[in-house]
């Protein structure tokens, strides 16, 4: 087996490991509605505060017709206000309301809770260490966003 090859099985087994360690993959995920694709892209607009709808499908690599999908179920909901540019007409700038901030607030006290729970069993080594391979990760990864 190639290096490339043992590499892809590594990654591939360290997904399967991560996906259902973290309950990514439960039927009541998060106790919400929300998906994890939408809870990521509530939290891209948290992050950026006021957005461009196209600049989130760019930075998720989400398909830009799904994304405006899922931005009419968040309009519709009341978890976000669009607003065209005035500069450009084609761009429009999406940002979270009151409710959208809460409710994104709350899916993130969520997840922490969640990770929390997972290395709550840690030493202050062991989270040192599993910091450092996650930086790891994304050092060697990231290379090629």
């Amino acid at each position: 087996m190639s290096g490339i090859d043992k590499t892809i099985n590594e990654i591939r087994r360290f997904n399967r490991f991560y996906t259902v360690s973290m309950g990514f993959l439960d039927s009541d995920y998060f106790d919400t509605e929300y998906s994890i694709v939408e809870t990521r892209i509530l939290f891209e607009i948290k992050t950026h505060e006021k957005c461009i709808q196209s600049n989130i499908a760019k930075s998720l690599h989400i398909d830009k017709s799904y994304l405006s999908r899922l931005m009419k179920r968040f309009y519709s909901n009341g978890l976000i206000e669009k607003a065209k540019s005035d500069e450009d007409k084609r761009a429009t700038y999406i940002a979270l309301t009151e409710k959208g901030i809460l409710e994104t607030e709350r899916l993130i006290t969520v997840t922490d809770n969640q990770i929390r729970t997972k290395i709550s069993g840690l030493s202050s080594d062991e989270c040192e260490e599993l910091c450092d391979a996650l930086n790891t990760v994304i050092l060697i990864l990231g290379k090629e966003v």
